[in-house]
């Protein structure tokens, strides 16, 4: 196993049959209501992009496919209100099968989509 450390896709190279993500999706206004529990016991660049919650999803959408196989697929862990926003960013860079899938709870958290290629 390799541990690479970067910014997204900066030291990965290859193609993967899958993606998965969990990156920070709350935004800087969101950060004031967090639990101690996770505020005080996460680095804050792990919960925040200190922006609108959404910059890694453009990030992702923008880029993954170029690191994945021609059938691959990313999924992504995101906000419980962000569905529609990640779907629609995925959609816009040309994924296949954009997926929006719930979690435990009932709540939609989860984006699978195919490679665009």
């Amino acid at each position: 196993m390799n541990i690479l450390q970067g910014s997204w896709f900066a030291p990965v190279e290859g193609r993967f049959d899958l993606i998965v993500a969990n990156p920070p999706y709350l935004a800087a206004e969101e950060m004031d209501a967090v639990s101690p529990e996770l505020r005080d016991h996460e680095p804050r660049m792990a919960l925040t992009d200190e922006g609108d919650g959404l910059s890694a999803y453009r990030e992702i959408a923008a880029v993954a496919g170029s690191y994945l196989t021609s059938n691959g697929r990313v999924i992504c862990e995101f906000g419980a209100t962000q569905g529609s926003d990640v779907r629609a960013i995925f959609e816009a860079e040309g994924w296949g099968d954009v997926s929006i899938l719930p979690d435990l709870d009932g709540r939609d958290r989860v984006v699978v989509a195919r490679n665009p290629a």
